[in-house]
């Protein structure tokens, strides 16, 4: 019986570290996802296109919503708060939108644009190969 519970607590151990490995490779496809669809809301508040910008806020706010489950799983406080922030702004970008209301569309995105900031400073490093890591 001891030898069971040994090796439950074993395997659980083991898928434990495997989903975190899988959820930090995960994490870095969200965050493009997001930067990608942050770029396109930013040309469609310009462009005033309404229906496309909303679509697109909804797909950045999917994004937040698996950066800020991310997050949680890390224990990271402070930017679960972060992402949360920015997912409640990427829904907000989306009902200005497709109200067609682009001034409080960009006055979401600048919130938005904050909480990537904060998270950012606190959360990435830059390596010597100039590419970036999670902190």
């Amino acid at each position: 019986m001891r030898v069971i519970k040994i090796l439950v607590a074993l395997l659980a151990t083991v898928v434990f570290f495997v989903l975190l490995a899988q959820t930090d490779a995960d994490y870095q496809g969200w965050m493009k996802a997001a930067v990608a669809s942050k770029g396109k809301v930013a040309k469609g508040i310009a462009a005033k296109d309404g229906p496309g910008t909303a679509a697109e806020a909804k797909a950045m706010e999917s994004s937040f919503k698996q950066i800020e489950d991310y997050w949680t799983k890390k224990g990271a406080s402070d930017a679960v708060g972060f992402a949360k922030q920015a997912r409640t702004a990427s829904a907000d970008v989306a009902k200005a939108a497709s109200a067609g209301d682009f001034d409080a569309a960009n006055t979401a995105m600048m919130s938005l644009g904050g909480a990537c900031g904060g998270c950012h400073m606190s959360h990435r490093a830059k390596g010597g190969d100039g590419s970036f890591q999670i902190k």
